[in-house]
């Protein structure tokens, strides 16, 4: 049987679940691709240290320009993570008519709709299903199955690290630092948490899924973002108790009938019945809003070394399949969107205060929210002079007036907290 040529840069935990699958499976993916994609060479940082995978006769090499430079290898696997060096070598292997395979969400935000037309420029094809939900196959879904679709909203839970991390909070009632660290111990989080509990990771692949599905530029800088540092166990276990589930939401929006469109990623209370709702620990969804086909849902492992493999070697076999056909996978060029303001988007919210000892403060409160243009859906008196309020659907920027004055009233002791909330 044929074989291809198949070099990997960098083999940590995902470049290791793929090294071994290439290795101990070449027969099944040989059978499915129609020719053997062939691990020939892989580049790393310590040629010194243990590796946790026989990589039988493929070289071990240093300098990954090398990898990319060898003429008898077709297929780059990027496995580096980071957008440096990692940009420039999926571009120096596109330039060279090479196919590539990356999982890097990062490089796909800043550098994606580039990297597609050098591939197009250049007959070279870029594959980057594991880049958003490991191996769920939503980029599949969103370039292949939903291209007759306009896509009017995307909901996801697109972090494993923050879902385990929320999930910890509500259901052994700990606060974020120890659920983090407990999640940390079991392997879900990283030393440095920043990029996952600040929301970056997420952005990032909502980037992607709107440049897929909305046919938008965003810049990730451009993303309403807020993590779950700030996210309180006592919110958490209060809005339980009510039937939601605190989840860092990426949502994505067009407005109808235009080209603004919104993003952002947000400690979100999801109510029972939501989509999103029973998504649980390390799983990761996806819910995608379309004038056809009306709400498809995808869900399943969304982080770890073999999910994110899955996807890679997917990838692999389908870019062995496809070797001779036309280079045709180029995605159309994104509109450099323009951005909702924050007097366009409409959220609804919840708000947990601490009321001062007048008589009277809970109805002040109340009516106040209401004077500023804040409906109250309900309002929930809790231990400790505490008020709980799921306020209805306003624009973002009335609901942050509205919390500014709140904070200056003198029947308001303190915002506790304050969260946004989706509805069924």
């Amino acid at each position: 049987m044929e074989s291809v040529g198949v070099g990997l840069l960098g083999l940590g935990t995902v470049g290791t679940a793929v090294a071994r699958r290439l290795i101990d499976e070449w027969e099944l993916l040989g059978e499915r691709a129609g020719a053997t994609p062939v691990l020939r060479a892989v580049a790393v940082r310590d040629l010194s240290r243990p590796r946790e995978v026989d990589l039988k006769n493929a070289r071990l090499v240093a300098d990954p320009g090398a990898v990319v430079a060898d003429p008898a290898i077709g297929i780059i696997v990027e496995a580096i993570g980071g957008t440096d060096p990692a940009t420039a070598l999926i571009e120096s292997s596109l330039r060279a008519g090479k196919t590539v395979v990356t999982a890097n969400k990062a490089v796909m935000a800043e550098s994606g709709p580039r990297l597609t037309a050098i591939a197009a420029e250049h007959s070279a094809r870029l594959y980057f299903e594991a880049s958003v939900g490991a191996g769920l196959p939503v980029i599949g879904l969103l370039r292949g199955s939903l291209l007759g679709d306009r896509i009017a909203t995307l909901d996801c839970v697109i972090n494993g690290t923050t879902n385990v991390i929320l999930t910890q909070m509500r259901t052994a009632g700990v606060s974020f630092e120890v659920a983090l660290a407990d999640a940390q111990r079991r392997g879900f989080a990283e030393a440095d948490p920043s990029l996952d509990v600040d929301g970056w990771d997420a952005v990032h692949k909502l980037v992607i899924l709107a440049w897929l599905g909305l046919g938008s530029r965003v810049a990730p800088a451009a993303v309403d973002r807020v993590g779950i540092r700030h996210v309180a166990g006592a919110d958490v276990a209060a809005l339980a108790q009510l039937g939601y589930r605190v989840r860092l939401v990426a949502h994505a929006e067009r407005a109808p009938g235009g080209a603004a469109v919104h993003l952002r990623v947000r400690p979100t209370a999801v109510a029972t019945g939501h989509l999103l709702h029973d998504v649980e620990d390390a799983d990761n969804a996806v819910v995608i809003s379309s004038d056809l086909a009306g709400r498809v849902m995808l869900r399943g492992l969304g982080a770890g070394g073999a999910s994110t493999a899955s996807a890679v070697v997917s990838d692999i076999v389908t870019a062995v399949r496809e070797r001779k056909a036309p280079a045709d996978r180029a995605v159309s060029a994104p509109v450099e969107a323009r951005l909702l303001t924050e007097e366009d988007v409409e959220v609804a919210g919840y708000v947990r205060i601490r009321l001062s000892p007048e008589a009277d403060a809970r109805a002040l409160v109340l009516q106040a929210l209401e004077d500023r243009g804040i409906p109250v859906d309900a309002a929930v008196d809790a231990p400790g002079s505490e008020l709980i309020v799921l306020t209805g659907t306003a624009p973002r920027a009335v609901h942050d007036r509205a919390l500014e004055t709140l904070d200056t009233l003198t029947h308001v002791d303190e915002i506790l907290g304050a969260l946004d909330r989706a509805e069924a």
